[in-house]
């Protein structure tokens, strides 16, 4: 019967989201009476959003968070798939792993520039999109706050945060050995393991993986395999605890990516074969990264002390076929070795005793240096615009900044509590950018600018009868401006910081004994000088700009039901409206006046995403687990002139398997109807470029614990 449920489902999901949600209710009602057991108590998602720990639906915002269980339930092993699964969260990338732009509620960044989203991992703020790409392996769990989270966390979340947080070693010896394998040449092994030095005092975990994906892409050009992968990921975690009122957490990890990059061709060519590419010039993404997390939490009476110490190292050689073919009298190449460090500290007091006013405080600084050494080398005598050429541009980035905040909490009575919090934010960029140019003037630029911004967070929630939370909150974000360097002109090198302020109102509730939660949120942001980038057809160069104001607007929904013992039902969705308001000149040439009422860039208008899993006792030692996953994607557009639009599509995952005690085996298909997407499209002056996304893949995924 289960398999039927599924099957009838699949089909449905096919047609229309219309018949997506006939299908959701139809399953709701049919589940409990298959399973003919009593409802069962949903498992509370404890979550550090507000830098305290809460349950999730207690939590004045609208916070989704996916567990370690969940995460392998739903096969998630990178944030773009994390993102297929939660409302209105996009990502955008292509090609290399330094590509990876998050894209909250329609806010997010454009090439080389600062994030939106503020990208936490135990703590530490990875300020570089570059550094984004986490393989989500030995997680305890993902939290994705949407809308500004300036009041706490400062720049560069002005549209939310995502925070990962790893799983810790307790005071026993455990281990996972992991294999899958797929259809798109992907093999994966991991493995981590944690015991205790020190029975109850000093604990060390480990966790490594080895991703080796010889490419499943066809280069036609030479007749070689494309898109190969050599990837490995370590993480060394040690948990001290001495007394009962202190705890010590250090984390080192390691990262070392080796692989081809961005598989970009002709748009007609792509999407009528996408397995395939014609490249004439085989690019490489490499990366090596390092970090260090280490935070001490000391509690006293009637207060907690944490202080977090964070320092990463990354470099990046990344080259590529940027003109996507293999046409004579044309190319453009690029070759880009970037180099990034950066240390963070944070220090944060916040209340613990049972009082009407809680409270929280924290000063925070950090400092960055980022440097690039870029070659393009160009020919354009295909177009009768000459060459070959030879492009070089050297920049040094040095970012700093610090910040005071803090936020109160008031009880006014058992029900209502009013919240105030204010930041104030600090930041310095200082650039020096060297272009060498044999195809345009070459630019020398150098300079510093300084950036301060109040973020104040005002909010109320109140608990209804039935014990929901109805709250509201109004707050700001900001990304601090600074100096263009892919195309650094001297009559304007810099742009300056953008800001957001959000109004929102939300409702989250338990119904039917804990077996059924739902979480909604209504949002409207105002976005002011908003950053942009635009193609200059005339040169191929690529603008940073500050767009002038923009707007966005909907409302985002989760819910999970546990309709009978065994079943698992989740649904989430959004609909989102982020159109420019204001925004003059946005191509750059005059022959478009202006992009207002456009609709902004890599901002899907509907999701929805749904998911029904089953486990099901086929034995005293063994369980059949199943699992169906739908996700639709709403129409959206690439670039602010809204010329390259991509439809809506669908994905549709399927996983079926058996699990014991000690060991899992699983058989899986992605993208199960082989829907064609692309990741990205431009065309950068010959001709309409694009990337496909994934195709159909069918794998294993075999494990057993020690």
């Amino acid at each position: 019967m289960t398999r039927l449920i599924q099957h009838t489902l699949f089909r449905k999901t096919l047609l229309s989201p219309t018949l997506l949600l006939a299908g959701i209710s139809s399953v709701a009602l049919i589940a409990p009476t298959v399973a003919q057991a009593e409802s069962n108590t949903l498992d509370a998602i404890t979550v550090t959003a507000e830098k305290r720990d809460a349950d999730v639906m207690d939590v004045s915002s609208s916070v989704s968070a996916k567990t370690e269980i969940e995460l392998q339930d739903a096969e998630i092993a990178s944030i773009v798939e994390l993102s297929q699964h939660t409302p209105n969260l996009h990502i955008f990338t292509w090609g290399g792993s330094r590509e990876n732009n998050i894209f909250i509620r329609g806010i997010g960044p454009g090439l080389f520039t600062d994030p939106t989203v503020g990208f936490y991992v135990d703590g530490v703020n990875y300020t570089s999109n570059g550094m984004f790409d986490l393989d989500l392996a030995d997680i305890e769990r993902v939290e994705v706050l949407r809308g500004p989270q300036g009041t706490l966390y400062g720049g560069n979340s002005l549209a939310g945060i995502i925070n990962v947080i790893t799983k810790k070693p307790g005071n026993y010896t455990e281990g996972k050995l992991t294999f899958s394998a797929d259809s798109l040449d992907q093999r994966k092994l991991g493995i981590s393991a944690s015991t205790p030095l020190i029975e109850d005092e000093l604990f060390v975990g480990v966790s490594l993986s080895k991703i080796d994906n010889s490419g499943y892409l066809d280069n036609i050009y030479n007749g070689q395999d494309y898109g190969g992968r050599e990837d490995t990921n370590a993480r060394l975690k040690f948990l001290w605890q001495p007394t009962d009122t202190l705890e010590t957490n250090l984390i080192l990890d390691y990262q070392k990516l080796r692989g081809d990059s961005y598989a970009l061709g002709n748009a007609d060519f792509i999407k009528k074969n996408p397995k395939k590419v014609d490249h004439n010039f085989d690019g490489e993404d490499n990366r090596d990264s390092k970090g260090l997390a280490l935070s001490v939490t000391k509690s006293f009476d009637g207060i907690d002390f944490t202080s977090v110490t964070g320092w990463r190292d990354w470099d990046s050689l990344n080259s590529a076929d940027q003109d996507a073919g293999s046409m004579d009298g044309y190319m453009h190449h690029s070759e880009s070795d970037e180099e990034q460090s950066q240390i963070s500290q944070e220090f944060r007091w916040a209340s613990t005793d049972n009082q009407p006013l809680q409270w929280l405080a924290g000063l925070y600084a950090y400092k960055s240096e980022y440097k690039v050494d870029g070659l393009n080398t160009l020919d354009y005598t295909a177009f009768g615009m000459g060459g070959p050429y030879a492009d070089r541009t050297l920049v040094d980035k040095d970012n700093s900044g610090y910040a005071a905040f803090g936020q109160l909490d008031y009880d006014i009575n058992d029900r209502l509590t009013l919240t105030a919090g204010l930041r104030l934010d600090k930041e310095k960029r200082k650039a020096d950018i060297e272009t060498r140019m044999q195809s345009a003037a070459s630019v020398d630029i150098k300079g510093e600018k300084n950036f301060t911004e109040w973020l104040p967070k005002l909010g109320a929630s109140y608990t209804l009868e039935n014990d929901a939370l109805l709250y509201t909150t109004v707050s700001k974000g900001y990304r601090a401006g600074g100096f263009d360097h892919l195309y650094p002109s001297e009559n304007d090198p810099t742009y300056e910081s953008e800001t957001s302020t959000n109004y929102e109102l939300g409702y989250k509730s338990s119904f039917m004994d804990g077996s059924l939660e739902l979480s909604a949120a209504l949002f409207y942001i105002d976005i002011k000088d908003q950053q942009v980038q635009q193609l200059v057809p005339t040169t191929g160069n690529i603008l940073t700009d500050n767009a002038g104001k923009g707007r966005s607007q909907g409302l985002e929904f989760e819910s999970r039901y546990t309709p009978a013992e065994g079943w698992l039902i989740s649904l989430g969705g959004s609909y989102t409206k982020a159109e420019y308001k204001s925004y003059s000149g946005c191509d750059f040439t005059g022959m478009v006046s202006n992009c207002d009422g456009n609709k902004m860039v890599n901002t899907p208008e509907l999701t929805a995403n749904f998911a029904i899993q089953n486990r099901h006792p086929l034995t005293e030692s063994l369980d059949l687990f199943s699992r169906i996953d739908v996700q639709h994607i709403g129409d959206y557009y690439f670039d602010s002139l809204n010329k390259f639009k991509q439809g809506s599509y669908q994905l549709v995952n399927l996983k079926m398997g058996v699990e014991a005690e000690n060991w899992e085996a699983y058989a899986w298909v992605k993208n199960a109807t082989d829907e064609y997407y692309s990741s990205v499209e431009f065309d950068f002056g010959a001709g309409h470029t694009v990337e496909a996304g994934d195709p159909r893949s069918y794998g294993v995924t075999l494990s057993t614990r020690f």
